[in-house]
């Protein structure tokens, strides 16, 4: 219901972030967004990295990324299947 209104004011229960690094992104991305997002209880937290072809997975109590480089699994409550993305299609040349 809240991605249904408009703005992000309305989003108060975000589910995964998702962010993909861009040359001047990474402070922001790993340090600033990931400390908010820690901060406010966002359950997961991807960044993309294309040029490493990984991702950081990060959780709210997480000290560490858990690297990425194979599979990545998103299982939301009240999900009757997890979402499954093999990262060899994500980081694939188009």
């Amino acid at each position: 219901d809240e991605a249904r209104k408009e703005g992000w004011s309305a989003v108060r229960h975000l589910l995964l972030a998702i962010e993909v690094l861009s040359p001047g992104s990474g402070r922001g991305d790993r340090i600033v967004k990931r400390q908010l997002y820690q901060r406010e209880g966002v359950p997961l937290y991807w960044i993309i990295d294309i040029e490493a072809k990984a991702v950081e997975v990060w959780t709210p109590r997480a000290r560490q990324a858990r690297i990425e480089r194979e599979m990545l699994t998103w299982h939301p409550a009240g999900a009757s299947e997890p979402f499954t993305l093999p990262l060899a299609k994500l980081f694939r040349p188009v």
